[in-house]
């Protein structure tokens, strides 16, 4: 994936000076400084506790900085809720999705829509829908219920719920960490896409490899302060670790492995050619076969593992 990143002229979207947050003791944001413009992703990275997502929920309005400015198209802004974040424009896709299973894509999009009085217009809602999905290439199908839906879409749902409301500034935080590699190359083309069409997109991961090759730039956070901020093409895997601990990281890390520690006793479970329907009807399972072992652990990665 290749691209260029914005030259200095293109406007900052949003610009965080100063920026402290406390909760009793801690000190979550020390003095951060950030900004994000318009036409790029840049990316938030740091080890767990770094202060990444508080600062990105001070951008959301749901923290106030205890000391600190912040500013959104140039303008000075002192948020009291998340209603007023999104009032400006800004929009945030969390890690645990905020749907109600029961309803449908298009009832969950018009649930808390500001407008005028009278019942909704849920047609209306749905043809809206369909447009900004085949607009960003996010493929879902306005009439589904959400308990219907594989964790992927209904994430491209919290997406076009953002869209719909008029984001124009996108943070997502951790937003591969729930899909399988296909959802999350297609996930990175949406965010190159959207930052062409003029969006200004926030991306918090590990993922240093996605960072690298979905980034215009990456903002490197180490125990609630800023480190450094670089292009994604002056920096490389390394630097980016070595920034975000502090120290260098040993290359074997783990590689020396014991035998005895990994000895299995007999199956305790097993599973030959299983089928099954899921709740939608269409097949979940067809031809699942595994053996568990006692004292082992078995991993079972990807989407509708439920």
């Amino acid at each position: 994936m290749t691209h260029a990143p914005p030259s200095e002229p293109y406007p900052r979207a949003i610009e965080m000076r100063g920026i402290t947050k406390r909760f009793g003791d801690v000190v979550a944001n020390d003095a951060i400084s950030f900004d994000a413009r318009i036409g790029e992703v840049h990316a938030l990275v740091g080890e767990n506790g770094a202060g990444k997502s508080t600062l990105m929920s001070i951008l959301a309005g749901i923290y106030r900085p205890d000391a600190g400015v912040l500013a959104v198209n140039g303008d000075a802004v002192d948020f009291r809720s998340p209603k007023d974040a999104i009032a400006r424009g800004i929009g945030m896709v969390y890690q645990h999705f905020m749907l109600v299973e029961s309803f449908s894509i298009t009832e969950n999009i018009a649930l808390g829509q500001p407008g005028g009085k009278g019942r909704l217009d849920l047609a209306t809602v749905a043809r809206e829908v369909r447009a900004l999905g085949d607009r960003f290439g996010l493929d879902i199908d306005p009439a589904a219920k959400i308990w219907q839906l594989s964790v992927g879409e209904q994430q491209r749902v919290e997406i076009v719920r953002l869209l719909h409301r008029g984001a124009r500034i996108l943070v997502f935080d951790e937003p591969t960490a729930v899909l399988t590699p296909r959802e999350s190359a297609s996930l990175l083309a949406t965010l190159r896409g959207m930052a062409a069409q003029g969006f200004c997109v926030v991306f918090i991961s590990h993922k240093l490899d996605e960072v690298l090759a979905v980034a215009d730039r990456i903002t490197v956070l180490r125990r609630g302060r800023t480190v450094v901020t670089t292009s994604a093409t002056g920096t490389d895997r390394g630097q980016l670790a070595r920034s975000m601990v502090g120290r260098d990281l040993a290359s074997t890390l783990l590689t020396e492995r014991h035998a005895d520690a990994h000895r299995t006793g007999p199956v305790r479970l097993a599973m030959s050619d299983l089928q099954a329907d899921g709740d939608n009807g269409f097949r979940a399972l067809n031809g699942v076969s595994l053996d568990v072992n006692g004292g082992e652990i078995l991993g079972v990665a990807g989407n509708g593992q439920r």
